[in-house]
């Protein structure tokens, strides 16, 4: 797309919530709004641990703080099979797998989550 302003070559892109294109030299933008798919996503997904050899102060702190249990409830949810700490929205569950991952926790989520 040219400016029309000053027709130079425009760039596209995405800032926040906003998209569309804007001229490098005089400004010049034509915008719109723009929300992440995730974010209009309203089904809830169910998180679950799978069963943990290497168990820590860390991961107990973050199940129990995620799951909304004692740290005696949290520990045992790391040692079972496979249990659900979280049923949420797809931001939330993206913030929670993210820390997850950090943690070397392993985990599934229900249905197929594709963020």
């Amino acid at each position: 797309m040219i400016c029309e302003k000053c027709k130079t070559k425009m760039n596209w892109k995405i800032e926040g919530n906003t998209q569309g294109w804007w001229c490098p030299d005089c400004g010049w933008n034509v915008i719109t709004s723009y929300i992440d798919e995730i974010d209009l996503d309203m089904t809830e997904y169910s998180v679950f641990i799978k069963n943990s050899v290497d168990i820590d102060k860390e991961k107990i702190k973050f199940v129990a703080k995620t799951a909304s249990v004692s740290f005696i409830m949290a520990k045992q949810m790391l040692e079972k099979k496979q249990v659900c700490i979280l049923k949420g929205k797809a931001t939330e569950v993206k913030k929670i797998i993210d820390k997850l991952r950090e943690l070397k926790i392993d985990f599934t989520i229900s249905p197929l989550f594709k963020y």
